[in-house]
């Protein structure tokens, strides 16, 4: 199971209007609870497992305006990364596809890049190559 196979670019969001980060999944809430998915870098990678969720999948969405997300580095968040993980899936899955994502976002250029970038299937690219 790829990123690319997981991130279709109808999962691809730009330019999304949204005041606040309360618009997820309860799962993705109460995971939110324990410590904040705001890694730094205008970036957040929520995620949350769920017996809802019946196939793992990734959502990007690079919001108008960034929204306050308690981040590490407490900058606001532009860029969300959200992973919906099967509770069946809940263990190598769930650490495998976080990894992955991670190391990509160590990179500062593909960092840069998913801030601007316009072309859906290239921001797939980005996350998944």
């Amino acid at each position: 199971m790829s990123i690319a196979t997981l991130l279709p670019s109808n999962h691809i969001f730009l330019d999304m209007e949204s005041t606040n980060k309360e618009a997820y999944i309860q799962s993705v809430l109460e995971r939110e609870q324990h410590s904040t998915t705001g890694i730094g870098n205008n970036i957040a990678i929520p995620h949350g497992k769920s017996e809802a969720v019946i196939e793992p999948s990734i959502v990007f969405a690079r919001l108008k305006q960034p929204i306050d997300w308690q981040s590490l580095d407490e900058e606001p968040v532009s860029v969300v990364i959200l992973l919906a993980i099967p509770e069946s899936q809940k263990g190598d899955t769930h650490l495998r596809i976080l990894s992955e994502i991670a190391m990509k976002l160590m990179d500062d250029e593909i960092t840069a890049q998913l801030k601007t970038e316009t072309n859906k299937e290239q921001i797939a690219k980005l996350l998944s190559e």
